[in-house]
């Protein structure tokens, strides 16, 4: 017998980020992991040491543009772009889909038959 879980119940395990309801981002925190992407940029685009590797850190761009990147958008509930903005995007239409020719020494054989 399967169990039955009120909707209430199942309602309040799910995250806050789930349901579309969670708090809004330190702005503090936001504006110190801007200000470290920023810096990060700088040093990648200005220092040919910031584009390399090192054997205790890594790929040094993954940690000073990837790794703050990626908590900043982590601190703002991993949303994405809207969708209106992507629905006013002009539409790329499809070509129809070829169909395959039938070789000259069928085509007739099959006109007889019909």
């Amino acid at each position: 017998m399967p169990d039955v879980i009120p909707m209430s119940v199942r309602m309040s395990n799910m995250s806050r980020a789930a349901r579309g309801t969670c708090e809004p981002a330190d702005p503090r925190l936001a504006t110190l992991l801007r200000r470290a992407a920023l810096v990060g940029l700088g040093a990648v685009l200005l220092l040919p040491a910031a584009r390399g590797y090192s054997p205790w850190l890594g790929w040094m761009p993954l940690w000073l543009l990837g790794m703050p990147l990626s908590a900043l958008w982590a601190l703002h509930g991993f949303r994405l772009p809207r969708r209106a903005s992507i629905a006013a995007m002009p539409r790329r239409r499809r070509r129809p889909q070829a169909r395959r020719r039938l070789p000259r020494a069928v085509a007739p054989r099959l006109a007889r038959a019909a």
